[in-house]
């Protein structure tokens, strides 16, 4: 993974001349973004510049454990800020925030799109944007080795979060020698691995069994090997759960074998939210999701559209001669 030499230069400006910065996290935030925003948060703050983060959504109780997580703010008042780092997001309307401060992604202000989504529409004034980097967390490790920045012992936590829940705890196929030694890197620098697996992999509330339950119950396989499962709003409801408690399943419905890929269609409001997974080395999911006005990586990828989902039964006569 190499980061673009004439992007880090002119970020490494941009940080050096700003002291008001904002960060933005993506909304439905997962451990990647979330240990994106927390880690520059510090970052800055060990440089005694004045950060603070953004996310529309409060972060879901399981990653409590994050430094600086009780700092995210859900509304922005004013635009009043030196610089503006928008991480983990593909396209400027995953942050949510583009209706009500649409400055930010008109590249008018002086923002800084940090990313590994191959689909990222590069929405910044500055992009760094690495498709073959297994997380945004990963990005920045790197980013902040490159322009000198220490990383204490609440940055590496927070970079090795994004690290260990985008790459599946290492068992995702974007796992590589290099991100076994970057996570050596952080560990050495007192990132708390322990924690992590722990919150995130080893403690998991009866909701979300009882919400996982009925997403196995649920699940079908396609004439084409497409391997699929459906959530309501009324299961979310008969689990008392929440949409955040979904993340980590899609897992499970991808282990099917033979499936030439998986999806899951979640029913949230007024949209319906699909995450689709693959095995395979001759399946791109992030075209299909793109198909859809999504986006992704090619083993895993995503889309929302607007509706809701419609039980459809359906009978045929087959003749047994």
């Amino acid at each position: 993974m190499r980061l673009p030499e004439t992007e880090i230069g002119k970020i490494g400006n941009l940080i050096e001349k700003s002291h008001r910065i904002l960060i933005f996290s993506h909304k439905s935030p997962d451990g990647d973004t979330l240990g994106s925003a927390t880690a520059l948060f510090q970052a800055f703050k060990n440089m005694g510049k004045e950060p603070a983060l953004a996310c529309v959504d409060i972060p879901p109780p399981v990653y409590n454990f994050i430094p600086n997580i009780r700092a995210f703010q859900q509304t922005v008042e004013a635009l009043d800020y030196d610089a503006y780092f928008i991480v983990d997001s593909g396209a400027y309307y995953m942050t949510d925030f583009h209706t009500a401060l649409p400055a930010v992604f008109d590249k008018s202000l002086e923002t800084v799109n940090i990313d590994h989504h191959r689909s990222n529409e590069l929405f910044g004034k500055h992009n760094l944007v690495v498709p073959d980097a297994p997380s945004t967390t990963m990005i920045l490790a790197e980013l902040f080795k490159t322009l000198g920045i220490p990383v204490d012992r609440s940055m590496a936590t927070s970079l090795l979060t994004g690290i260990y829940t985008d790459t599946g705890s290492f068992m995702h196929s974007n796992t590589t020698p290099e991100t076994y030694r970057m996570a050596a890197e952080l560990l050495r620098r007192g990132a708390n691995l322990r924690q992590i697996s722990k919150e995130i992999f080893n403690t998991t509330p009866i909701s979300t069994l009882r919400l996982w339950g009925m997403v196995l119950k649920n699940i079908t396989q396609t004439n084409d090997n497409v391997t699929m499962s459906v959530v309501s709003q009324k299961d979310f409801e008969r689990a008392g759960a929440d949409p955040s408690e979904m993340s980590g399943v899609i897992d499970y419905v991808n282990s099917v074998p033979g499936a030439k890929y998986s999806v899951i269609l979640t029913e949230q409001g007024e949209k319906v939210k699909a995450s689709l997974r693959t095995l395979r080395d001759d399946v791109d999911v992030a075209q299909i999701a793109s198909q859809y006005g999504g986006g992704g990586h090619i083993k895993a990828a995503g889309f929302s559209i607007a509706g809701k989902l419609e039980k459809e039964i359906r009978w045929k006569v087959v003749d047994t001669k």
